[in-house]
């Protein structure tokens, strides 16, 4: 596989071109701003649309700032290219109908790189509860740092943002554990100048379960997933930023008893793009369009008010 780098983002500097050199993998990079020579790069762009015309890849990656998400993958789509996008894919229901609808027509993959799921211990955590229908309560909270005033997101011209940067955590935590039916629903953002989203709760009640969830701009950093069955409480810290290079630990509150399992290093990024390059392979072109609509119209429907 060849692939094609669109954009020359943190992700792609620490860990997707990593990834790419293990795998050996023959890789472009077409970046409009770093210009310098980005080692193990096979070619360099400083042209989007250059690239697009001349490479010889299969895969486009794009990893551009997210108000450029649509146009690049409509235009890699239109041109014949599988379509990995960082997240979030695009910015509303319309667009990505646009997209499947063309990345159907040209049987070509189309995805959302959200990942974070694909780590060892979300596996470890779904073989602990069994049957999601034993969960009644997922309580979530993902708090930064306030971004600095030049980053990308706190850019409302760049589609910056909580509800854009981490909408799509809760949508998979959403996808993951509470595919039913909802009931009623309670949503509370804030915005700072500009109407840039700095933070957003949610409280869903589904037929069996309650979904909260805060994801925050701003304030002392948390990162943790509960999840509470009939009897168990199990958590994750580190969940939506899990380290490819670190052990991370799981704990299991039983009763009177807590268990503590100790989760082996694993890189989430690279499981992901191991099976996104399966499922080309092996001509699964359409295996994400429900993941990917499911998560799109939760950001698009339920988070909001």
């Amino acid at each position: 596989m060849k692939i094609l780098l669109l954009g020359y983002s943190n992700l792609a500097k620490k860990r997707i071109i990593k990834y790419f050199i293990r795998k050996k993998y023959k890789f472009e990079v077409a970046s409009i701003s770093h210009l310098k020579k980005i080692k193990n790069a096979s070619i360099q762009y400083s042209c989007y649309d250059t690239a697009l015309k001349k490479s010889q890849a299969d895969i486009i990656y794009i990893s551009l700032p997210n108000s450029f998400h649509y146009k690049w993958a409509y235009k890699a789509l239109s041109l014949g290219y599988h379509v990995v996008v960082d997240k979030p894919l695009c910015g509303s229901v319309f667009e990505l109908n646009k997209l499947i609808k063309l990345s159907i027509k040209n049987n070509k993959l189309l995805t959302e790189a959200t990942f974070f799921n694909y780590h060892e211990q979300f596996s470890k955590t779904l073989k602990l509860i069994k049957n999601s229908s034993k969960i009644n309560k997922i309580y979530c909270n993902f708090t930064i740092p306030m971004p600095k005033k030049n980053s990308i997101l706190q850019s409302t011209d760049l589609n910056g943002g909580a509800l854009m940067d981490m909408g799509p955590y809760a949508a998979s935590i959403a996808r993951i554990f509470c595919d039913e039916k909802i009931i009623n629903k309670n949503f509370y953002l804030e915005k700072k100048k500009k109407n840039l989203i700095t933070s957003f709760k949610i409280s869903i009640n589904y037929r069996s379960k309650v979904l909260i969830g805060t994801f925050k701009f701003g304030g002392a950093y948390k990162n943790k997933l509960e999840i509470y069955t009939n009897n168990d409480l199990i958590t994750l810290n580190r969940v939506f930023s899990p380290p490819a290079n670190e052990y991370l630990y799981l704990t299991l509150q039983q009763k009177e008893e807590l268990i503590i399992h100790k989760i082996k290093k694993d890189d989430c990024f690279a499981n992901f793009f191991d099976e996104v390059i399966k499922n080309i392979k092996e001509n699964n072109n359409e295996f994400y369009i429900h993941r990917i609509k499911f998560d799109n119209n939760f950001r698009n429907k339920v988070l909001k008010k």
